[in-house]
């Protein structure tokens, strides 16, 4: 009798495994049909990543080029009659459209007078121009015939009215007497807030 329901456990047993081993072979079946899907899709995505990568380097190149075509290079200092010129910030007003720009001016050699007397104007990327007259120009927080003190760092600012929003500056330059240029800045993003 043990014998007999031995044989019939080992039976029940065995069908049990059997049917167990179908399930599994069943879902490595559907695991393995999965991986060659998603196989599938990751080489697709390789092949649109390809094809991106080269759009973007076709891009850069045409940028170089426009930028070598236009002669774009930021110029954000100058040292002209030994006083160093450079940009602090730019910043606009959303509303108003006032922008106002802020150079540091240091002078490595005698004390003198800047040559910023006769205002400034900028172009923007769209060609216009606007203009900052010479009422508009503080150095030092005073008035634009401030002296520059040797070897001391002299705020100076310029304010332009009428521009609009998210204008950027191509070029800005600063003039002295007979509308000769004095010195020009290129490339200056405004902080437009």
């Amino acid at each position: 009798m043990k014998k007999i329901l031995t044989l019939i456990m080992c039976v029940a047993f065995s069908a049990t495994m059997f049917g167990q081993t179908a399930k599994v072979e069943e879902r490595v079946k559907a695991l393995e049909g999965d991986a060659k899907t998603l196989k599938g899709q990751a080489e697709a995505l390789q092949g649109q990543i390809a094809t991106m990568q080269s759009r973007l380097n076709e891009l850069a190149d045409r940028n170089a080029e426009y930028k070598k075509q236009l002669d774009i290079r930021q110029i954000l200092s100058v040292t002209v009659d030994s006083v160093k010129y450079g940009i602090v910030s730019a910043i606009g007003d959303r509303k108003t459209g006032n922008v106002k720009v802020t150079l540091m001016a240091l002078n490595l050699g005698q004390d003198a007078y800047p040559g910023i007397l006769h205002g400034a104007s900028f172009n923007d990327y769209d060609g216009n121009i606007y203009m900052c007259h010479e009422d508009s120009v503080s150095v030092g927080g005073l008035s634009n015939y401030e002296v520059l003190r040797h070897n001391i760092n002299t705020k100076i600012t310029m304010m332009f009215t009428g521009v609009p929003v998210n204008t950027r500056i191509s070029n800005i330059s600063s003039y002295r007497g007979g509308g000769a240029t004095y010195f020009s800045l290129r490339d200056i993003k405004i902080d437009w807030r």
